[in-house]
Order: structure tokens, then sequence, then C-alpha cells
């Protein structure tokens, strides 16, 4: 019977695992989405995305270091928790010039390169095809 019991936990442990796992990759993709739309929008009021110094946090407060943004229109997230992943730890942002583009990227919940699972980096990435 203890058998069958501990059988059971382990497999629905298995399960919920997998549920949460799903759940923190999904908010994931909606940040990128949501963060892709505020870099695009920046680029429109500002002819370039903010540079990889700047990072994310030019979304949410207009940026001190070079490149200024003299047509800053922000802040373009609703809130500064929007550039940290479901861990809490901060998303990692790369721009490019030319072509201009830009790349976001969660390590996961071990906040390392590699990993599988929650442990696993998601990224998502964006490149024009202006010059």
């Amino acid at each position: 019977m203890l058998a069958i019991s501990c059988g059971i936990v382990i497999f629905i442990s298995v399960i919920v695992n997998k549920r949460i796992d799903t759940a923190l990759k999904e908010q994931v993709n909606s940040d990128f989405r949501r963060i892709s739309m505020a870099l695009h929008q920046y680029k429109l009021d500002n002819k370039r995305y903010p540079s990889s110094e700047q990072g994310l946090m030019a979304l949410y407060y207009a940026p001190q270091i070079a490149p200024l943004a003299e047509k800053w229109n922000g802040p373009y997230i609703n809130r500064e928790t929007l550039i940290h992943d479901p861990w809490k730890n901060a998303y990692r942002y790369r721009s490019s010039d030319a072509p201009p583009g830009f790349e976001i990227t969660s390590l996961g919940a071990d906040a390392k390169n590699g990993g599988k699972g929650q442990n696993a980096d998601v990224s998502v990435s964006y490149q024009s095809d202006e010059h």
C-alpha cells in the first residue's frame, strides 16, 4: 500500500512540475512579446533600439547614457518588473545596429547558460531588413 501511495505522489509531482514548466515558459514568451512590442515602439520614436549598454531599462526610464533618446516618449512598458523573468532574473538584452535588431534571453531558473526543464535558456531575436 505504501509503495502504491508513493507511486501516486511521484506521478502527481511529475505532472505538476511539467505544468509549472509550461506555465513559466508561457510567461517568458508573453514577456518577450510585450518587450518586443515596446522595443519596436521605442525605435519608432527614437530611430533606433536601445543600445546593449542602455538595456531594457531604457524602456522604463529615459536613457542617461549615449546615445540619448531625444524623442523618448515612455515608459514603453507598464512596469519595471517586466524586464525580469519569472525566476526574478533580469532578461539579457543585446542590440545591433547594422542591420537593426535585438535579442532577449532568459537563462531559466538557474540563471546559467544551458540546462533543461526550468533551467533551459529561452530567447527571441529580431533582425530588421533595413540597413
